[in-house]
């Protein structure tokens, strides 16, 4: 079951950032009052109960619109909606039905997707009267909430949940997915790897559209390489091809385990590198950084510490240097697949979790308020794929963030967790 997308949209300020931000948790759309705010088409992947799914932000629809600007965010709200797999669509319910709804709804029923209605802005008891109107839109009764101050964010998060996908293991095979800028030589590795030109390789960037995936075995190793389009930084999306191409590298990032983060040696890491980095670990995927176009650099030129200090907040990313060109590398950077694959996987003796949990606490002993003092209770492993820790204590509020990062930190250390990461829930006792 591959993952699926759901894509927030509707008319221009009814909320729909607002409620991207609630469902995934944190401020990452930017909300305002002002309409068309958002022109971006944001995605993200999601986790609800140890499924998941990506989550798009649109751009509010306009079907008349005044400038070329408009009508670019609403062609591509059109399509994000056309890669759904469901469609949440956003009214007002304090401005009841408008035509501009009605006329968006009409444009997004030629998709033949599934549609939720969301009844935004419910904020009190008083506003559930007199919704009955929206029954004729013909979606039945709707989701009553309120984005902003977070009621019925829950019962809309129920409603989806038969659509949300596990990341499905199969044990005796490891799938990666090649991701990075455009041009930075995935293609090119991927062909090397199979041997076949399956993929076109161009030195135009944006050559490859589509993920393309491959089974093979090396080294007596089952894999599965899905080859992706190259993201390009968001200022630079100007075509709607290139915006499908992004949100399916995301997607095929969000279906694999493991992904390889292309880099171009010849320009070093930047921002965009950066970014992708952030995608991978905020899917829960292992990561093995490739340097490739080794062969273009004078080795000196190399500063690996430069490189792992911009990528310090995913920890431990073990870096390979390849050119695909030459086949070197290639090796090695299975061998890093292979390991990161066993650490993906790893399950934790319980007795010994907790020992080094307390071992860990007792060298840096958290400060306490009055007389209220922060203690551990418990510790166990409560998932895997990648590893997830539950850590019980004693007035949990009084602990910093600072220290919640001093004991993954440690625990990355003692259980060997490179380039894989840590889910760390702390909760009250």
């Amino acid at each position: 079951m591959s993952t699926p997308i759901i894509t927030i949209c509707g008319r221009p300020n009814v909320g729909k950032s607002t409620l991207f931000n609630r469902m995934i948790g944190q401020r990452k759309s930017i909300v305002s009052h002002i309409p068309g705010t958002t022109r971006d088409i944001i995605q993200t992947n999601c986790f609800w109960n140890d499924k998941q799914f990506i989550l798009v932000d649109s751009g509010g629809i306009d079907q008349h619109p005044l400038d070329e600007m408009t009508e670019k965010v609403s062609m591509m709200s059109f399509d994000s909606i056309e890669e759904a797999s469901h469609v949440l669509f956003v009214v007002d319910a304090t401005s009841g039905i408008t035509n501009q709804d009605i006329s968006i709804l009409n444009a997004i029923r030629k998709f033949n997707k599934e549609i939720s209605l969301i009844l935004n802005k419910v904020d009190n008891v008083e506003r559930e009267s007199g919704l009955e109107e929206f029954y004729d839109l013909g979606l039945g009764e709707g989701i009553k909430i309120s984005a902003y101050h977070g009621n019925g964010i829950y019962e809309l998060m129920d409603s989806l949940k038969h659509l949300f996908s596990p990341k499905i293991q199969t044990e005796d095979l490891i799938k990666f997915s090649l991701v990075g800028r455009p041009n930075v030589g995935k293609s090119s590795l991927f062909n090397y790897i199979l041997g076949d030109s399956k993929s076109i390789v161009d030195s135009v960037p944006g050559t490859t559209r589509d993920s393309i995936d491959a089974d093979i075995v090396h080294n007596n190793e089952n894999y599965t390489i899905v080859d992706t389009a190259g993201i390009r930084r968001k200022g630079k999306i100007g075509k709607e091809i290139e915006y499908y191409s992004v949100l399916r590298t995301v997607k095929a990032i969000a279906d694999c385990s493991l992904s390889v983060l292309v880099i171009d040696c010849t320009e070093q890491v930047t921002a965009q590198d950066q970014h992708i980095a952030g995608l991978i670990r905020d899917s829960g995927n292992g990561c093995v950084v490739v340097m490739n176009k080794v062969d273009q650099v004078d080795k000196k030129q190399i500063n690996e510490k430069d490189i792992i200090e911009k990528l310090k907040f995913f920890r431990g990313i073990p870096v390979v240097y390849t050119s695909a060109t030459l086949n070197r590398g290639i090796e090695n950077m299975f061998s890093e697949l292979v390991k990161i694959n066993a650490r993906y996987r790893q399950e934790f003796d319980s007795d010994e979790l907790w020992k080094n949990v307390v071992s860990l606490i007792s060298e840096n002993i958290p400060p306490s308020k009055g007389k209220k003092r922060v203690y551990p209770v418990s510790a166990k492993q409560i998932g895997s794929h990648p590893p997830k820790i539950q850590i019980k204590f004693k007035n949990s509020d009084l602990l910093h963030f600072s220290y919640k990062r001093y004991i993954e930190n440690g625990l990355r250390n003692i259980f060997d967790l490179k380039g894989v990461p840590l889910q760390l829930e702390i909760s009250e006792s």
